[in-house]
């Protein structure tokens, strides 16, 4: 008898906040000095990082090598916040100037280091050469298919801010590549990452809250999130946006990645990841979503996430990048290894599916029943070598 679709499930039985059975994580690469603000991978998948002194640095063999720097200072949320890649040798940075007067939108080439600033957006609207305080910049601009920046301005500890169109703290906005530039959403507080999804023609958008509140929002032109009048699902005065999902506890939100399809066991979602509860959480529908916690609290608190064109998934904290290792398909027991304690275990999980490894999934078809029963062991059977008679 077959069993509910894996992913449902899971979402069932394991306990939120609770590592799911399968998963590790391997060191790749660590940076000598500063604080990572987030990563990104190119269509070879060479890594590259930047920190919030400015650096963007690329990997080399686990090895950095800085191949271009902004002038800005790194202070409270403030500094060199994200970068996308438009190609391989181009870098879409956000980055806030000294005294957080502006927070700018650059193109980097990743050969020469020349900059180019795209957009430079006014911190405060009162007095431009006041600037304004070094806290809720935002993070990761990214980049459409069809060349449109995305980047989100945190409300810069002023929430009073954020829902006046006229201002840009507490703001989405978007660039088009005719270089126009269109307030898309307002009432943000400190959105540090965005997906877009462009099949439904919308923004996904996880913020912080204020104490509590974590988000996450479906956003599209035009929206009003509420900060700071309507916090969480809480309060959501009328024609303001409601969050599709709220955490019952702090998490912090950080990177976002809508996954590609690429990964063997990470076939379609979201990954999120959290600063406060370390975790990388699985987004099987952003429609409805219920997180669960792929890793937690093996590494420091997560600031990015980030999937190769392989389907390769890396994940920074603000010293060191980590790559997600998935279980193989056939390793039940999480032992990273496929024997006959895996058809052990496979039973079991049939039998009582919470806590199961994401490796009794042997055939891939999202559900563990008898016919993963067969695959194992056609995968436990040893091949025997045909010999011609002469």
């Amino acid at each position: 008898m077959k069993l509910a679709p894996f992913v449902s499930f899971l979402i069932a039985t394991i306990v939120h906040g609770a590592t799911l059975p399968g998963f590790s994580v391997r060191p790749v690469a660590t940076a000598p000095a500063n604080f990572i603000s987030s990563i990104v991978t190119n269509s070879a998948g060479i890594l590259y990082y930047t920190t919030t002194s400015g650096d963007i640095v690329r990997v080399d063999s686990g090895a950095s090598t800085i191949v271009a720097h902004v002038q800005t200072i790194a202070t409270g949320n403030s500094g060199l916040l994200g970068m996308a890649l438009a190609g391989d040798t181009t870098a879409i940075v956000h980055y806030t100037t000294p005294l957080q007067t502006y927070d700018l939108v650059s193109s980097i080439d990743l050969v020469t280091g020349i900059e180019t600033t795209v957009h430079a957006f006014i911190c405060n609207l009162t007095d431009p050469n006041l600037g304004a305080s070094a806290e809720h910049h935002g993070g990761n601009p990214i980049i459409a298919r069809d060349g449109s920046i995305f980047v989100s301005i945190g409300d810069g500890n002023d929430p009073n801010v954020a829902p006046i169109t006229e201002w840009n703290l507490g703001k989405i906005f978007r660039i088009f590549p005719d270089g126009n530039v269109r307030q898309y959403a307002r009432g943000v507080r400190n959105p540090f990452d965005l997906s877009w999804d462009a099949a439904n023609n919308r923004l996904i958008v996880p913020d912080n809250g204020d104490k509590v509140n974590d988000e996450i929002n479906i956003v599209r032109a035009g929206d009003n999130l509420g900060w700071p009048y309507t916090m969480g699902d809480q309060n959501v005065i009328e024609g303001d946006l409601k969050p599709v999902y709220v955490f019952p506890t702090v998490v912090a939100p950080t990177g976002i990645v809508a996954l590609s399809g690429r990964n063997p066991m990470l076939r379609h979602g979201y990954l999120l990841a959290s600063f406060v509860t370390k975790a990388v959480y699985y987004i099987a529908d952003i429609d409805a979503p219920d997180p669960i916690p792929l890793i937690q609290k093996e590494t420091e608190s997560i600031v990015d996430v980030t999937e190769s064109n392989t389907g390769d998934v890396y994940f920074t904290t603000g010293r060191t990048i980590y790559q997600l290792v998935p279980p193989l398909r056939g390793d039940c027991n999480a032992d990273n290894l496929i024997n006959a304690d895996d058809l052990t275990a496979l039973l079991a999980a049939i039998a009582k599916p919470a806590g199961a490894s994401w490796g009794c999934d042997v055939n891939g078809d999202g559900l563990i029943d008898s016919a993963d029963i067969a695959a194992l062991k056609t995968r436990l059977t040893p091949r025997v070598r045909a010999v011609k008679r002469s």
